[in-house]
Parts: C-alpha cells; sequence; structure tokens
C-alpha cells in the first residue's frame, strides 16, 4: 500500500517561520495571537498551533496585585521576620488572642464576570441582565470617625473579653486615619499597653499577609452570594451567620497558613510570593 497523492493547499508553516515566531514571542509574550499572525503571515490557527504544538507555549492569565513600591519589600521580611520572633516567643496559642482589624465592601448585587456567564441556545436570544447605576453595599466602618469607631467598636469588642484576653490579648491596629489618630490610640494604649502591633510593624499594601485579605473576606463572599441575598438586611444576616460559624478548626487552618505564608515571604524576598504557594 502507498500513501496516495495529498490534495489541498501546502503548508505554509516552514522552520523560519517557527523560528520567526518564536523570537517575536521571546521578546514581547504579551502579544496576541491576532497580531502575531498578522506580522507573521499565517493564519490565525496556524499561529496558535505553532505556539501550543511546535513552540510548547500556553497562554497564562495575569494577576493583579498591589504595587510595591521601593523599600516595601524590605518592610514585609522585616515584619515578617518580627511575626516569626513573635511566635516563638509567645507560642502559636497566642494566635487566638491576637485580633487583626480591616474593612471591606459587600454589594447587595455579585459582580457579574461576563466571560462566564453565558446562555446556550441554537439562536442568539439576545439575553439582558439589567443592573442599578450605583449598587447597594455595606462596609465594615462605613462613614467612620474616631468617636464613633471607639464608642460601637473598641467598648463593645473589649467588653465581651474574659480576664485572660485584656491581659494577655494582642491588637493589630489598622492603618486607617480615624482608627491611628490621637483618641483611638490612647484608648487602646490604655488596654492594650505595648501589645498593639501597630503599623510601624505591619507593612503597607501586603493584602497577602493578613488573615481577613487571604481568608475572611473571601470566605464570607463566597458563602453569602451563594444564597443570593436580595435585601441589604439579608446580607447582613448572611455575613453576621457566617462570622459566628467560623469554628476553632478553621481558624488553626487559617493560622498555620499564616506562618506558611510568612516564612514563603522570607523564602523569596522578592515582594510578591502567592503564586509559589
Amino acid at each position: 500500500m502507498c500513501d496516495a497523492t495529498r490534495s489541498g493547499r501546502p503548508s505554509i508553516l516552514t522552520e523560519k517561520k517557527v523560528l520567526d515566531i518564536s523570537n517575536r514571542m521571546l521578546q514581547s509574550p504579551k502579544k496576541s495571537n491576532r497580531k502575531l499572525s498578522q506580522q507573521v503571515g499565517v493564519s490565525y490557527g496556524t499561529a496558535q498551533t505553532t505556539l501550543k504544538k511546535h513552540l510548547h507555549l500556553h497562554p497564562c492569565k495575569i494577576t493583579t496585585v498591589h504595587e510595591l513600591k521601593p523599600g516595601y519589600s524590605a518592610k514585609r521580611v522585616a515584619c515578617c521576620k518580627w511575626f516569626l520572633d513573635f511566635i516563638d516567643c509567645e507560642g502559636e496559642d497566642i494566635l487566638d488572642i491576637t485580633f487583626f482589624t480591616d474593612e471591606s465592601y459587600f454589594h447587595l448585587s455579585e459582580c457579574i464576570n461576563n466571560q462566564n456567564s453565558c446562555v446556550w441556545c441554537a439562536h442568539n436570544p439576545h439575553v439582558f441582565l439589567e443592573s442599578p447605576l450605583h449598587d447597594e453595599k455595606i462596609g465594615v466602618w462605613e462613614r467612620l470617625n474616631s468617636q464613633w469607631y471607639c464608642d460601637n467598636i473598641v467598648y463593645p469588642f473589649i467588653a465581651q473579653w474574659k480576664e485572660d484576653e485584656i491581659d494577655k490579648a494582642y491588637f493589630q491596629q489598622d492603618g486607617t486615619t480615624a482608627l491611628s489618630v490621637y483618641m483611638s490610640m490612647a484608648l487602646l494604649d490604655d488596654v492594650f499597653v505595648d501589645r498593639i502591633i501597630s503599623k510601624t510593624i505591619w507593612p503597607p499594601r501586603s493584602l497577602d499577609l493578613p488573615l481577613p485579605h487571604f481568608f475572611l473576606w473571601g470566605a464570607i463572599k463566597n458563602s453569602v452570594y451563594s444564597n443570593n441575598p436580595h435585601t441589604i438586611d439579608d446580607l447582613k444576616m448572611a455575613i453576621t451567620e457566617y462570622i459566628w460559624n467560623v469554628d476553632h478548626a478553621i481558624l488553626n487552618v487559617v493560622f498555620k497558613n499564616t506562618v506558611r505564608r510568612v516564612n514563603k515571604c522570607l523564602e523569596t524576598s522578592r515582594g510578591h510570593f502567592e503564586h509559589y504557594l
């Protein structure tokens, strides 16, 4: 048996074009397939096949993170070293009575991912999802000032503590202006004395280190929006219910993850580290 003569257009992909595509992608790895095909003079499909099958390249999503300005990496490393010393000195159980502060907005309507939201039909039904121009939302410490913070957050918070917590607890102070002015700090100094983790210790723009950011807010939103709350009261109730259901076993996992993140930050010493976890 012999291979029959093939019909159709011969392949225009040559070793020279593969090398050209490889060089162009090395110089500009963010280049789109469409632009690459126009520059090299091949079809979109040929360019995509060359990237995947010949060059073994794959599209990788870009993660948006906070900008680390000069000097921030050194502050992050210093904070991580302090944290490990803090654990060694006080023991891991100290995290049970270490309180972290932060804020986050919860919108009544969850954000829609247009890329993943679709309707499978034989013909386009042109489905629209109407949403208000300004979505209703609630935020922790919204319209916050120092007096409101002390009267409605700090005092009720401390009133729930046991005696040993008052004597031993640590408090991580958020950098928000209303929380760090004289009145607020004077109150915290009276309660915690030298057990305040201030913004001089905690590095700026480090959302990959605090517990609320890498665990709490995401976990709450995943739970809250799965039940599709229709009113602000429903949203508040769902947030409160989730927080009350966070048990000690979950916190133990989060504490271990915190130590793991701190160690990874020290290992890299180059700023962002979450892609190494």
